[in-house]
């Protein structure tokens, strides 16, 4: 059940436009911010970051084991339900595409704006370091948007799912406050880099195995030692180094790289975009494998 779950959710996120108007969190981030207000001072940090997010995963896990236990079909469709819901929030390969389109046809001024959308910081000075970063932005965000959200779901099912999703969201809200270094912050950014640990490994293994894979585990073991000493920080890293070693593109020495044409930044995009659609096709059928040898068993 897992595996079509998986198979119908990529299948929504593909076919169906404009999903993101479904995925709303407003109501999380209200009641994130009506419960931090309600805290004692003594639980505001870790405490206050599991009450938040552990109290609507808590309700999912019931309220799916009610449907399941009255009717297995019915626990089926709120899992698969639960996870379309936790993609995203935007469809990654929806906003890509649009930046390609706008490309191709030169215009440069909605580019940047879905440049903005895609990587959520101020655009780099030159077109060159605007593809380089849309490039590394993808291969980190096909992590968060797709793979760490169906490794989750693998796993702990639609709880899992909508788990990693919340400490997304958290995390996000909290990075946007006036004190991002506060405990609460800190706390947040530790659950998701937590929760991204296992999932962005396993997607950079596939980066490697889908694309150049002496490249990928050089510059992953090359990089090591920048992160030896923040591992919440660590899985940006060993994504960045595996996907831009699979692309056979040097991190190192971006600056000094040669300037690309347009076909050539485009065609740089979509190499990241067919690196990430392969390694969720090796994922899946892992997961196929599995589901089989279950079966099995």
């Amino acid at each position: 059940m897992t595996l079509i779950a998986i198979l119908i959710s990529l299948g929504v996120e593909k076919s169906v436009a404009m999903l993101q108007e479904f995925r709303q969190f407003d109501w999380f981030t209200n009641f994130a911010r009506w419960l931090r207000a309600r805290l004692a001072r003594g639980a505001g940090g870790s405490l206050g970051v599991l009450l938040i997010v552990g109290l609507p995963v808590l309700a999912i896990g019931i309220l799916y084991h009610v449907l399941n236990d009255l009717l297995g079909l019915l626990g089926f469709a709120f899992a698969t339900l639960v996870l379309i819901f936790s993609l995203g929030p935007q469809n990654l390969d929806e906003q890509v595409q649009a930046y390609i389109d706008a490309r191709e046809i030169g215009d440069t001024e909605a580019a940047h704006h879905i440049a903005t959308d895609i990587l959520h910081e101020q655009l780099p000075g030159s077109a060159f370091q605007l593809t380089r970063a849309v490039t590394e932005s993808i291969l980190v965000q096909a992590n968060e948007r797709v793979l760490a959200v169906l490794f989750w779901f693998a796993v702990l099912g639609p709880v899992g799912a909508i788990l990693y999703r919340l400490s997304c969201i958290l995390r996000n809200g909290t990075a946007k406050e006036q004190h991002p270094a506060g405990e609460f912050a800190q706390a947040a950014t530790r659950l998701h880099a937590t929760l991204d640990w296992v999932p962005a490994r396993l997607a950079a293994l596939g980066y490697a195995v889908s694309g150049s894979f002496v490249d990928a585990i050089g510059n992953w073991r090359g990089s090591a030692g920048k992160w030896a000493g923040n591992w919440e920080a660590s899985s940006v890293g060993v994504l960045l180094a595996s996907g831009m070693g699979a692309l056979q593109l040097d991190v190192e020495h971006a600056e000094g790289a040669t300037e690309l044409d347009v076909q050539g930044e485009i065609n740089q995009i979509k190499s990241a975009q067919a690196l990430i659609w392969r390694t969720l096709v090796v994922w899946i059928l892992i997961i196929a494998l599995m589901t089989l040898a279950g079966w099995a068993g």
